[in-house]
């Protein structure tokens, strides 16, 4: 169907991924997730401004709400 969403693909994230955010916190896991967080919240704001509200109304409700 030609109205069918591409599906996403996230590659899964590798142990050195993961030490490298720690180390970059010091090895402070709460630190590190503190910032992961606040970065999702900016992606998440930046994607609601830049996308059209007329198509997708209602569609962002979770990546709004999760970053509000």
């Amino acid at each position: 169907m030609a109205d069918e969403e591409p599906e996403i693909v996230v590659e899964e994230t590798t142990e050195a991924e993961i030490d490298a955010v720690l180390y970059e916190f010091k090895g402070n896991p709460r630190d590190a997730i503190g910032a992961l967080i606040r970065d999702l919240k900016v992606l998440a704001e930046d994607s609601n401004r830049k996308v059209s509200k007329g198509y997708v109304k209602g569609q962002l409700w979770s990546v709004r709400k999760f970053a509000s």
